[in-house]
C-alpha cells in the first residue's frame, strides 16, 4: 500500500510511496466519519486488490490523484491492475469498482515536484446522489481560508486502519514555513494546517482538498508525521489546470 510521502523538517529524508503499509483503510487524523452522500466525488484507489490512495472525481471517466499512487517510485504501475472504487463511504460495502485504462503521471515528476496524476477509466461513471464529479478551483486562496479534507487514510502514524472515510478542516497557511517547502517544490503547492492531531495520513495520498465545493488540492505529502503542527502539503488544482485540460483532450 502506498504511504502519504512524509517530509522531515530539513527535507532530507523522504520515506518513499511504494513503503508496505497494513491492510487497507486507516483515516483523515482528527475529524469526523462521513455518510454515503456527503463526498460523492471522493474515490479509492485499489492496486491489486488492495487499497492504495484516495482521488477525486473530475469527469464522467476522469479521476484526478497524486502522482506517486500510480508508480513505484518512478516505474508506471500497471493500469490493468488498478481499480476505482466509488459511492460509498466504507470500504468494505455498497460501492461499486472500476476498471481502469490508462494511468498519466505528470511528466515532470520527482522529489515531490508535479505529484499529480489522472486516471482514465474503461467505462463512465452513472452519476446520482452518491458518485459525481467535483467542479475545479480556478482561483487563488487566501491565507487562513478554510478548505475541507477526505480521505480513507489513517488517523495517526501508529494507529490501525479503518474503512470508513473521514474529513476535517483545514486553514491556507502562507508563511515561512510554505515558502520553504515551495522552494523545494515548486510554486504548485498549497499548504494546509489546523491544530495537533488534525490533517492527513497515510492513505489518503491523492485524496482531495474542497474550498466553496471546488476542488482546489490533491494530497501529497506530510511534515515528519501525522497530525503534527506543520502544514500538509497538496499540490495546487488551479496550477495544473492547463495540464489536466491537455491530458484529458488526448
Amino acid at each position: 500500500m502506498t504511504t502519504l510521502i512524509t517530509f522531515s523538517m530539513a527535507l532530507a529524508i523522504i520515506v518513499a510511496a511504494s513503503v508496505a503499509m497494513p491492510p487497507p483503510g486507516g483515516k483523515i487524523v482528527g475529524g469526523q466519519f462521513a455518510d454515503r452522500h456527503q463526498f460523492p466525488h471522493q474515490i479509492a484507489l485499489f492496486f491489486e486488490g488492495r487499497f492504495r490512495c484516495g482521488g477525486s472525481i473530475i469527469d464522467r471517466k476522469w479521476v484526478l490523484t497524486a502522482a506517486h499512487c500510480v508508480l513505484d517510485e518512478m516505474t508506471p504501475l500497471p493500469a490493468k491492475d488498478m481499480t476505482v472504487y466509488a459511492g460509498s463511504a466504507n470500504l468494505a460495502e455498497g460501492g461499486q469498482f472500476f476498471t481502469v485504462y490508462k494511468a498519466f503521471a505528470h511528466e515532470e515528476y520527482g522529489d515531490s515536484k508535479n505529484d499529480i496524476a489522472l486516471l482514465q477509466l474503461d467505462d463512465e461513471f452513472e452519476f446520482d446522489d452518491t458518485v459525481n464529479q467535483i467542479e475545479l478551483f480556478s482561483g487563488e486562496l487566501k491565507n487562513g481560508d478554510e478548505v475541507t479534507i477526505s480521505g480513507f487514510g489513517r488517523e495517526g502514524t501508529e494507529l490501525p486502519a479503518s474503512e470508513q472515510l473521514k474529513y476535517n478542516s483545514m486553514f491556507v497557511q502562507q508563511d515561512e514555513v510554505c515558502e520553504f517547502l515551495m522552494a523545494q517544490t515548486g510554486p504548485g503547492l498549497i499548504c494546509l494546517n489546523n491544530d495537533a492531531h488534525n490533517g492527513a495520513c497515510m492513505g489518503d495520498s491523492g485524496g482531495p482538498a474542497v474550498f466553496e465545493d471546488k476542488l482546489v488540492g490533491v494530497a501529497n505529502f506530510v511534515l515528519n508525521e501525522c497530525g503534527t503542527v506543520y502544514p500538509d502539503g497538496y499540490a495546487k488544482v488551479s496550477f495544473y489546470r492547463e495540464w489536466i485540460d491537455g491530458v484529458m483532450k488526448q
